[in-house]
């Protein structure tokens, strides 16, 4: 057995994460630099607006590739490794169809693991935006209402899931789904504060 391939890194090692949260007071309507002398029909529309999001942008996580059909080995096997490396861009770059350069994969020999180690592709990155649209109406000092519109993943970009990492499977390389939930979210809701 080839102990040297199970060092690896853990399967929810993120290595790179930015995340950016913002605030932002729209500055129209009373009280701000634009708009200060509304009359109060319009000011109750469009004066007095906030935004807030929040950008997270992080690396893919590890995973393992498989093979099949190892002779005599038990607990599971990986490929052979032919050239470069195992988490090489295909040439042209990654897209859904070839996430990783397939074509440096054989099956294991007879009676061995294959020298592909544990956790030794990363998957696609998450890319999202969420951002939300408020404004308060008062109606007195202690009795207002809340409008807000979210919207979670606001540019509805694709959080693709793990590429297939079996040699032998027909989809070896492609990524053949998006994380469940992860597409574009939109809601609006009103709260009564008091």
């Amino acid at each position: 057995a080839n102990y040297n391939s199970s060092y690896a890194s853990a399967s929810w090692d993120i290595r790179h994460n930015f995340t950016l949260g913002f605030n932002y007071d729209i500055p129209f309507g009373k009280g701000m630099t634009y708009g200060a002398n509304l009359n109060p029909v319009v000011q109750l529309v469009v004066g007095n607006w906030h935004a807030n999001g929040i950008a997270t942008f992080h690396t893919g996580q590890p995973y393992t590739l498989t093979a099949g059909g190892c002779q005599e080995i038990t607990g599971g096997c990986g490929p052979e490794l032919l050239s470069g490396s195992a988490d090489q861009a295909p040439p042209g770059g990654r897209t859904p169809s070839e996430w990783f350069d397939t074509a440096n994969f054989g099956a294991p020999a007879a009676l061995s693991q294959g020298n592909v180690g544990l956790q030794s592709n990363t998957g696609p990155p998450t890319r999202t935006v969420d951002f939300s649209l408020f404004k308060d109406f008062a109606f007195t000092e202690r009795w207002k209402l809340e409008f807000r519109g979210e919207a979670f993943n606001i540019g509805n970009t694709p959080q693709f899931g793990f590429p297939d990492g079996g040699l032998s499977d027909a989809n070896f390389g492609k990524i053949t789904s998006t994380n469940a939930g992860s597409e574009r979210h939109v809601q609006f809701s009103l709260r009564l504060q008091f």
